[in-house]
């Protein structure tokens, strides 16, 4: 029974092996069987790009609300109106802002009465006062407390005197008690006399200089100085009187100018030529400070496209390149567009990494709107008369990253090793390992059979 069951499984053995090699017998024949898909390697362009999507924007878009609180009066402009820079687009009622401008007008003209009636001191005043208050500081501060200076002077000029008077009583004291007298010993005798009057003089002096002045002195200065002061404190209370002046006339003008600008934005103007996109607003409505706008405007006369690139592609964009694309509302409508600027720093979402490409959109007579859906196509890279093979035929060795393909010579498929340049998403550019006319094949992904002849 055993023998019968290893014979059935020899025999299914023999039957495998005998299958495979007609297969391979068949693969090297010199007819490729019908189901194997080929291709013959030739040269054209080879274009590459980078995708990604988004939506159509116009080239400017504003949200327009009222800054000011109050009634609408008047909406003068419909959806899908064409308007011209500084058009009325709505107004509020203005008679309460209109009264606000006239009470600001008559304040601002009491406080111009105001200040023209305000003296202000001349300068040349104020400095002749602050130098009268200076000199009597400096006589008050001299009879209260001797400048160092003065006192020796003083000091000195007293024992200048007192020597004089020694050398002269030295002389005196000689001749002082002769018997006789005579011209040379009145001379002397006065000298003397004299001497001793200048130095008590001097210690006077030194005594009045190191004393100070007296009481009598000190309350004069004194008053001296607070009559200055008074005189000066003055002059600067009218300073100080026309600061205020010039600060209420400067309030004043700030209250105006608020009440006009309060009364400008009570209506809404068109900030550029373009075309009333919405309008959320009527006559009669309350409107204050809500996120909603009153009406949004577009200039419609070009757009462009926001896209997000990732990280790994952002290093083949740069500004100016083509870019093609893909409209879902306008299936088979051509429209370009030209890279106007990359973000220069990051955005990350969920992880991702990204950055922000806009995308100007050419002239076109295609019906584009704001809002349409597209996926781009923006060209990194061109180039013409290369050896291009379709990606499917290529088979990329996953541990050493090397492609190959499968090539037609005569009766037998071969597997030959390749390397790539260009590539996109379909195609790629083949630098080394095959030439024009090559027939590449597409294997069976039955495992049992060779990748090769």
């Amino acid at each position: 029974m055993r023998r019968w069951r290893w014979g059935i499984v020899g025999l299914l053995i023999l039957v495998v092996v005998v299958i495979v090699v007609a297969r391979q017998l068949s693969l090297g024949a010199a007819d490729t069987p019908q189901d194997l898909e080929s291709v013959v390697v030739g040269r054209k362009q080879i274009v590459a790009s980078i995708s990604a999507s988004g939506s159509l924007a116009p080239v400017a878009q504003v949200a327009l609300n009222f800054s000011t609180p109050g009634i609408v009066s008047d909406v003068a402009v419909t959806e899908g109106q064409f308007v011209r820079e500084g058009d009325v687009l709505a107004r509020l009622d203005s008679v309460e802002l209109e009264l606000a401008v006239q009470q600001a007008e008559q304040a601002l003209l009491m406080q111009q009465v105001a200040y023209s009636q305000t003296a202000s001191p001349r300068k040349d005043e104020v400095d002749a006062a602050r130098a009268q208050l200076n000199s009597a500081l400096a006589n008050l501060n001299a009879l209260l407390q001797p400048d160092p200076l003065q006192l020796d002077i003083a000091r000195r000029q007293a024992d200048v005197a007192n020597e004089t008077r020694y050398q002269v009583e030295l002389q005196w004291n000689q001749v002082k008690d002769a018997p006789i007298g005579g011209l040379g010993r009145d001379l002397l005798q006065s000298q003397y006399a004299q001497a001793v009057l200048q130095t008590q003089i001097a210690e006077l002096q030194y005594q009045i200089v190191a004393n100070g002045g007296t009481a009598a002195q000190v309350a004069a200065a004194r008053a001296q100085v607070a009559q200055v002061q008074a005189a000066l404190d003055r002059l600067l209370s009218d300073d100080r009187a026309l600061q205020l002046a010039v600060a209420q006339l400067r309030q004043a003008e700030l209250t105006l100018a608020l009440a006009r600008t309060r009364l400008e934005h009570a209506t809404l103007v068109a900030p550029f030529d373009g075309t009333v996109a919405v309008v959320t607003i009527v006559p009669g409505q309350a409107v204050g400070a809500s996120p909603q706008p009153a009406i949004v405007m577009a200039d419609l006369t070009a757009f462009h496209i926001d896209v997000g690139v990732d990280e790994i592609d952002v290093g083949k964009l740069s500004e100016g390149l083509t870019v093609t694309l893909d409209v879902d509302a306008l299936p088979g409508v051509p429209v370009s567009g030209v890279v106007d600027r990359i973000a220069p720093t990051a955005r990350e979402s969920a992880g991702v990494v990204s950055y922000a490409v806009t995308i100007g959109i050419e002239p076109t007579d295609a019906p584009i709107r704001a809002g349409m859906s597209a996926i781009v196509e923006i060209i990194t890279d061109v180039r013409d008369n290369v050896l291009v093979v379709p990606n499917r035929f290529i088979r990329i060795e996953r541990t050493t990253g090397r492609a190959y393909v499968n090539v037609k010579r005569g009766d037998q498929i071969e597997e030959v090793e390749i390397i790539t340049g260009l590539r996109n998403d379909a195609e790629s550019e083949v630098l080394q390992g095959l030439s024009e006319g090559d027939v590449l094949i597409i294997m069976p992904s039955n495992p049992l059979l060779p990748l090769g002849g």
